[in-house]
């Protein structure tokens, strides 16, 4: 072999290296398998618009950042305001239609709608819901902090103000009856007393009569567990009854636009996302993450990180995904080190805030 050969050969073999070399450094590749499809059943329309926007900015956010990977993500959004009804619908759609792999709900009203579709079906679900139901059986999963950690944080505010009579106001819906019954057990033998606890119907406009017999009961401080547009209208409507009361509550604030209807008002929901994840959001959507956001942040980068984890020649089962979901420790997410407990539950951790200028401000932990 001449000298020229070998210098070509040689030119050859070293293109050869340092590609291999690229590709290597790139990570995996994608491969030729049909992607895997996330579905995502949230009110994109309706009183509560702005936390199913907040929601889907959160996730495609997630999606633009992640790393290479070796497979291909897809995301299907579907609207259904928060009705149960048109989750039902949107989420048989996902299944049958979109083939979704998995599937995240907002709420815990239509997350119960999702938890038997999606068990019969074998696709994986994540809900951002308060009621553990939600997380029953092998395929479902919440994310969300939960009764537990935001009573002992709401229990330990009422003390630290004195607090001994508490008034209620909740909804008829399965989020906040798990919030009021984790609440009833903490509240045993600590001197703090429920006073009155009146429940409501969704799409209640006249709250006159429950507030009249509320306005005696003694209560000095009122927990408001509600909904968009019902909690709006009951708390101008205890306003106009002449009581002067304070407000408080586990969530609700945070899942209305008029937030200046609480200005001043203590209550109790998830700690703050990390700075990273909030700037980041912010430079995305020029606004402060909604409530919800961080969690279908987390979502999305869980699914992806344990589905990279599954290697073969076509895309991984759901069965394959909800398996890796449960070995899930010490995630690093946007709403603090994540980990996956014997429930399917990703605890984050709660805290004390308040309006403050019309915007939420965390205030105690």
């Amino acid at each position: 072999m001449n000298q020229s050969a070998k210098w070509i050969i040689g030119v050859i073999v070293v293109v050869a290296i340092v590609a291999i070399g690229y590709v290597v450094s790139r990570g995996p590749r994608e491969v030729s398998a049909a992607p895997i499809k996330i579905g995502v059943v949230a009110p994109m329309t309706g009183n509560l618009a702005f936390m199913g926007e907040g929601l889907k900015d959160a996730i495609l956010l997630a999606k633009e950042n992640m790393d290479s990977t070796r497979y291909a993500y897809e995301l299907i959004f579907e609207d259904d305001q928060l009705d149960p009804k048109m989750t039902a619908s949107a989420v048989n759609k996902l299944i049958s239609v979109d083939k979704a792999d998995a599937i995240v709900s907002f709420s815990s009203v239509t997350g119960n709608v999702v938890v038997p579709i999606a068990e019969q079906n074998k696709v994986v679900h994540f809900g951002i819901a308060s009621d553990p139901n939600v997380a029953k059986g092998k395929y479902n999963f919440i994310h969300w902090t939960p009764p537990s950690e935001e009573n002992k944080v709401f229990i330990a505010e009422l003390q630290r103000r004195g607090i001994k009579k508490l008034g209620v106001f909740e909804s008829n819906a399965q989020g906040a009856a798990a919030i009021m019954a984790d609440l009833g057990e903490r509240l045993k033998g600590t001197g703090i007393e429920i006073v009155t606890d009146q429940v409501f119907n969704f799409g209640e406009k006249n709250f006159r009569s429950i507030i009249a017999k509320a306005k005696n009961s003694g209560a000095e401080i009122y927990l408001l567990m509600a909904f968009s547009p019902e909690l709006e209208v009951l708390a101008k409507q205890i306003k106009e009854a002449g009581i002067n009361t304070p407000l408080t509550s586990i969530e609700s604030f945070e899942l209305s636009e008029q937030v200046a209807l609480f200005e001043g008002e203590w209550y109790v929901n998830a700690a703050d996302p990390t700075g990273d994840f909030t700037n980041k959001f912010k430079a995305k959507t020029d606004k402060n993450p909604t409530l919800g956001a961080a969690n279908g942040y987390d979502i999305f980068n869980l699914v992806v990180a344990t589905t990279e984890k599954i290697i073969g020649p076509t895309k991984p089962t759901p069965d394959q995904i909800a398996n890796e979901l449960t070995k899930i420790k010490n995630f690093s997410g946007a709403l603090g080190n994540l980990s996956v407990n014997e429930d399917g539950l990703v605890v984050s951790k709660a805290a004390v805030r308040m309006i403050k200028d019309g915007k939420p401000v965390t205030v105690g932990k």
